[in-house]
């Protein structure tokens, strides 16, 4: 099995939930956008100083888990999740409630200094072998933002007669964002739809 029977195609970025662990086995949980290099292979740009980092450069692995539940993300985002929501492989941890997981043999950890809309930070870039992958659910959909940007665009771009003024403003500068998210982390046919909505999107200039 590989990543491709979970859904993941080379190339693009997914977002999903990371969970790894302390020097003392205590697990910790955190949304992290994983992009498939290869059948076998991740890569994924963290935040230094995380508790994440932390954990990947001290035991130099980490599981991730492929699912949809909005509960696991807002409370691992907020805070770590409960302790209940974990389940146990051998020395590490996955979430209960995953559709599908895998564990991630880290080969290199690189911390480079990144520029963004958000100014100058330190990023640990992370790559890892994938092995041990373990499905739950016969159909694995793992998420991509770029297709709920298009679905998004195409609200927009439907709703562009009703608005005028400020509103059209405000339209226009959150389909510029979605755009440069379809940009960065879509494949070629996500992109080929975003510049379709983006070219009728013109029409009202």
């Amino acid at each position: 099995m590989d990543l491709e029977d979970i859904g993941m195609e080379k190339g693009l970025l997914y977002e999903t939930v990371v969970t790894t662990v302390d020097g003392n086995k205590k697990p910790n949980a955190a949304p992290i956008g994983i992009i498939c290099k290869d059948k076998m292979e991740v890569v994924c740009y963290l935040h230094h100083g995380s508790t994440t980092v932390k954990n990947i450069k001290e035991t130099k692995s980490f599981v991730v888990n492929v699912l949809k539940d909005p509960m696991i993300f807002v409370e691992s985002t907020l805070g770590n999740l409960p302790v209940e929501k974990y389940e146990p492989k051998g020395d590490k941890f996955y979430v209960g409630s995953t559709d599908a997981f895998f564990m991630a043999d880290v080969t290199s950890i690189k911390d480079v200094e990144r520029e963004d809309q958000f100014g100058v930070s330190v990023t640990s870039v992370v790559r890892a072998n994938v092995t041990n992958i373990t499905k739950f659910k016969e159909c694995v959909e793992p998420l991509n933002r770029a297709i709920y940007g298009i679905v998004e665009g195409l609200v927009y771009l439907t709703r562009m007669d009703m608005v005028s003024g400020d509103m059209e403003k405000l339209y226009r500068h959150r389909m510029s964002e979605i755009a440069r998210i379809v940009s960065k982390v879509g494949g070629k046919d996500h992109k080929n739809a975003m510049d379709k909505i983006m070219e009728a999107f013109e029409d009202y200039d």
